[in-house]
């Protein structure tokens, strides 16, 4: 999409924090790529909580430890990456930049993260895998990343075959299934913009096509596209999707603990517990609720799969309290959206930057060299916590 108005963003020198980028891409992003990238659901309740929850967290540090050489690196399904935090998967990345996924891919390549790819790409996943696969090239293959793929499950399944395999002849290593879209949440900034537009056009609201060079993307503006999502995805669907594809799965988009254990039982790799980015349903809980909720009632699960979370993190130090409640890594989204919107792969590197230094520095203060010496009891989630939900109050523990 063009700029439709040409302003320069600051230096990047001056982007000491995530947040720093989000208001550089304002001044570059024309409205509607704005409103898309930073619009959630109904009046933004689940966004703000995915936001104010990591606040609710403190550290419990520990003191006089050699931490000399702290380690960052961070196996994410068997791959070792070179930071416990991954680049999410984000839709219509051109909206952002004319150089769209493949740049976010060499950038977060350069910097040895892996990057989940979102069904809704500008850029075929071919093309984004050649831009990986170029980018190890020149880096002397020296580089840890992989290329994970987010599924959205279309409504004809000889479609949604197809689309796997070519996911797997490209050569990505993870399938990462959305689940929390059997429909679009109602993305209020993204409706105001619609409804202004009809008016504009005198009341003709125009139904909403694929983007361009990509039959799979659920969603252009906001709106759903015709049999891009299935309402009819279900547990038993697991069976049909791992025949087609035999590498690891994580389920994108679990929201309560009885749906990890579900994910435990139908034998998957991995969970990204997640809101959408408080895309999709008003009032959901941040993933860190989910964490918790998941640590207190089945901590079991950690032992069973690995489980991921994702939205709202905009510090690095906030990765190292998912990590000491259990999870294996934080997906990173929107910060490398404004990131790249607003400088292009020296953003996406800047940005990585950023948020590894602030990961070290926690981990020296936090008293740990490597994850492995993280523990439950170096935060206190007592505030969370209070507010988690009890199934002793009006729900038979038993059925767990």
């Amino acid at each position: 999409m063009a700029n439709d108005h040409h302003t320069a963003p600051p230096s990047l020198a001056l982007c000491v924090t995530t947040k720093d980028f989000e208001a550089a891409a304002k001044t570059v992003l024309p409205k509607e790529a704005w409103v898309y990238a930073s619009s959630s659901a109904a009046s933004g309740l689940s966004l703000q909580s995915n936001l104010d929850d990591w606040s609710r967290i403190n550290f419990r540090p520990r003191i006089m430890r050699s931490v000399r050489l702290p380690n960052p690196t961070r196996y994410i399904l068997g791959q070792p990456g070179s930071q416990p935090f991954f680049v999410s998967a984000m839709g219509v990345l051109g909206e952002a930049h004319p150089g769209a996924e493949p740049l976010l891919v060499r950038g977060a390549t350069r910097k040895g993260l892996h990057i989940v790819v979102s069904t809704a790409s500008t850029k075929s996943l071919e093309e984004i895998m050649k831009a990986h696969l170029d980018e190890q090239c020149q880096l002397g293959n020296q580089s840890p990343s992989k290329l994970a793929f987010q599924l959205y499950v279309p409504v004809d399944r000889n479609l949604a075959r197809s689309l796997i395999r070519r996911v797997k002849a490209a050569g990505y290593h993870s399938l990462w299934i959305t689940v929390d879209t059997s429909t679009l949440g109602k993305r209020t900034a993204a409706r105001y913009l619609q409804a202004q537009e009809a008016v504009d056009q005198g009341g003709q609201q125009t139904v909403p096509e694929a983007a361009a060079g990509n039959a799979f993307g659920p969603a252009l503006g906001g709106r759903p596209v015709p049999g891009s999502l299935d309402p009819g995805l279900n547990w038993e669907e697991l069976a049909w999707i791992t025949d087609e594809w035999d590498g690891p799965i994580v389920l994108k988009g679990i929201q309560t603990v009885e749906d990890v254990k579900l994910a435990v039982q139908h034998g998957v790799q991995g969970v990204l517990l997640s809101n959408h980015g408080g895309r999709q349903i008003h009032s959901a809980p941040s993933a860190l609720m989910t964490l918790l909720e998941t640590r207190t009632y089945y901590p079991e699960a950690f032992d069973k799969l690995e489980i991921f979370v994702d939205g709202g993190l905009r510090d690095g130090a906030d990765v190292l309290k998912a990590l000491c409640l259990g999870a294996t890594a934080v997906g990173v989204g929107r910060p490398y959206f404004y990131a790249m919107a607003a400088y292009g792969i020296e953003g996406v590197e800047k940005c990585t930057d950023v948020l590894a230094e602030e990961v070290e520095i926690t981990m020296k203060m936090l008293g740990v060299s490597s994850f492995d010496q993280l523990r439950p009891e170096m935060v206190n989630a007592s505030r969370l916590l209070n507010e988690m939900w009890r199934p002793d109050i009006w729900w038979n523990k038993s059925k767990l």
